[in-house]
């Protein structure tokens, strides 16, 4: 990703209401650049149908919206939507539509200005090649570990009381406000 390139975060997103339109003109602005593809009408369509993210009120978007049009366009290449919606329902148990979507985003900044002189592998690391292959491999790892904690996450929810689950939530939230 070239290093100009960086997602905004919550409070650079705009705070007023806005249409379809201008939520693709606005996450294809920052998406793009990244990936090479462009959000779509049905796309957007696809994820409300699939409750990925939340339904518009009365065909206007918010910023949780177009976080969310950012965050799914930039996971779908690696994950389903299935997993990407189950990834939001555990995130917004936790936090904040606005902690976990700054979280990503901070995330995925400092990430993205890691440099691949970083590659230590035995292999030239200037071999275009030998950097492909590197790069490969960190997204199937960083997938594979993304889908094994979430299951672990998951398996932990359906197992433990409910009681336990509200304790934890309440015991989080103290200590975050501290």
């Amino acid at each position: 990703m070239d290093k100009e390139n960086k997602l905004p975060l919550w409070d650079e997103l705009p705070t007023f209401e806005i249409y379809l339109d201008q939520l693709l003109d606005l996450a294809n602005n920052y998406v793009y650049p990244i990936t090479g593809e462009h959000l779509t009408r049905t796309m957007m369509h696809n994820y409300t149908k699939a409750e990925v993210i939340v339904r518009p009120q009365n065909k206007r978007y918010l910023k949780i919206h177009l976080a969310g049009a950012i965050v799914v366009s930039l996971l779908k290449s690696v994950f389903s939507l299935d997993t990407i919606k189950n990834g939001f329902q555990i995130e917004m148990e936790q936090d904040s539509a606005q902690e976990a979507y700054d979280r990503f985003v901070n995330m995925f900044n400092q990430v993205s200005k890691t440099s691949d002189s970083e590659y230590s592998g035995s292999e030239n690391p200037n071999s275009q090649a030998a950097m492909i292959q590197y790069q490969a491999i960190l997204s199937v790892t960083y997938h594979l570990r993304a889908i094994a904690t979430m299951r672990k996450i998951l398996l932990q929810t359906l197992t433990t009381p409910i009681s336990d689950v509200k304790k934890q939530k309440n015991t989080s939230s103290e200590s975050f406000q501290n």
